[in-house]
C-alpha cells in the first residue's frame, strides 16, 4: 500500500474510532439518566424486600453496568495505552459484557416462565435451551477475544486502543443473542394473543403490563442484535473499526430494560393491590412480601388468601 493510501485508512479509521467513542459516552449518559430516573423508585421498591435471587440478579443487573462504563471508557480515552493494558481493558469488558448479558436474560427468562402460568414443558425446556444459546456464546467470545490484535499508536498521545484484527465470530455472540430473544419475544407474543383475544374474562392490569413489557422490550432488543450482526458480517470492511459500535449500548439498553420490568411490575402491583407495597409484595423471586406473596398461578393475578404453600415463584 503506497503512502497515501496508508494516510487515508489511517485517518479513516481514527474517524471510525471517534464515532464508537460517542456512541460509547453516549451510552454512558444514558446509562447514568436512567438511573436517576428510576432511582426514587429502587429505593422504595427494590431496597426494603427481603433477599432472594431475583433482587441479586436485578442488583448485579443495575449496578454493572457502571463497572463496564469505567472499563470501556478507560480504553477509549487513556492516551498512549500499553499493548497489554489494551488487552486487559478489551478481555475484561468482553467478559463482563457476556456474563451481564446472561444473568439479566435469567430475569427476562424467569419472567416469561411466570406468565405462561409455570407451564411445565417450559419448566425443563427453558433452562435446556438457555444452556444450548449460553454455554456456545461464552465459547464463541473466547474464541474472539484471543483473535483480537492491536497496533502500535502512529502518533504521540494517542487515545485509546488501535485494533487491528478480530475473528468475525463475535457475530455469532450476537446471533445467539438474537436466537434466545426471538424465542422469548415469540413466547409472549403467543401468551399475549391468547390473553387479549379472551377479552371477556379480563386481564389483569399487571399481567397486561409484564406482556406488553416482554414484547417491546424483546422487540428493542432483537433489533440491536440485528444491527451487531448486520455491521460485523455484512459490512466486513468496518468490522474492525466497528465490530464494538453498538456493543455497549446494547449492554445499556439491554440492562436498562431488564431492571425496567422488575420495577414496573411493582408499580404496577403497587396500583393494583388494595394494600401497600409493605403489605403485599410482588411475586416471590421477583419480590418479595412481608404479609404474603402475590403470583401468577393462572390467567389472572390473585391476592393473599388465594395461595397456598407451596407455590412456586416467579
Amino acid at each position: 500500500m503506497d503512502p497515501q493510501a496508508q494516510a487515508r485508512a489511517l485517518i479513516t479509521a481514527l474517524e471510525h474510532m471517534q464515532i464508537v467513542t460517542y456512541f460509547d459516552v453516549a451510552s454512558t449518559a444514558l446509562l447514568v439518566h436512567e438511573y436517576i430516573l428510576t432511582f426514587e423508585q429502587e429505593v422504595t421498591l427494590i431496597w426494603p424486600s427481603a433477599w432472594n435471587i431475583t433482587k441479586i440478579l436485578y442488583l448485579l443487573t443495575r449496578y454493572l453496568p457502571f463497572v463496564d462504563a469505567v472499563l470501556v471508557l478507560w480504553h477509549q480515552f487513556t492516551p498512549n495505552m500499553p499493548l497489554d493494558q489494551c488487552y486487559l481493558a478489551y478481555k475484561s469488558t468482553g467478559w463482563m459484557f457476556t456474563i451481564s448479558f446472561a444473568m439479566a436474560e435469567v430475569i427476562l427468562t424467569i419472567r416469561t416462565w411466570a406468565v405462561w402460568n409455570r407451564n411445565r414443558l417450559l419448566t425443563f425446556a427453558l433452562p435446556i435451551f438457555y444452556i444450548a444459546c449460553w454455554a456456545p456464546d461464552f465459547t464463541f467470545m473466547g474464541i474472539f477475544l484471543d483473535s483480537m490484535r492491536f497496533g502500535v499508536p502512529p502518533i504521540e498521545n494517542f487515545q485509546g486502543c488501535l485494533v487491528t484484527a478480530g475473528n468475525p465470530i463475535l457475530s455469532w455472540c450476537w446471533i445467539l443473542l438474537m436466537i434466545y430473544e426471538g424465542v422469548m419475544l415469540l413466547l409472549m407474543a403467543i401468551k399475549a394473543f391468547g390473553e387479549f383475544r379472551n377479552v371477556h374474562a379480563g386481564t389483569p392490569q399487571l399481567l397486561a403490563g409484564i406482556l406488553k413489557d416482554g414484547i417491546l422490550y424483546y422487540l428493542y432488543l432483537f433489533v440491536l442484535s440485528t444491527i451487531n450482526v448486520v455491521i460485523i458480517r455484512v459490512l466486513p470492511i468496518l468490522q474492525h473499526d466497528f465490530a464494538n459500535l453498538f456493543s455497549f449500548f446494547e449492554r445499556v439498553i439491554h440492562a436498562v430494560l431488564t431492571c425496567r420490568v422488575i420495577i414496573n411490575i411493582r408499580v404496577q402491583a403497587k396500583k393494583d393491590l388494595a394494600g401497600s407495597v409493605d403489605t403485599y409484595s410482588v411475586v416471590g423471586d421477583l419480590s418479595t412480601v412481608s404479609a404474603g406473596p402475590m403470583r401468577f398461578r393462572s390467567q389472572h393475578l390473585h391476592t393473599r388468601d388465594d395461595y397456598d404453600e407451596d407455590d412456586i415463584p416467579i
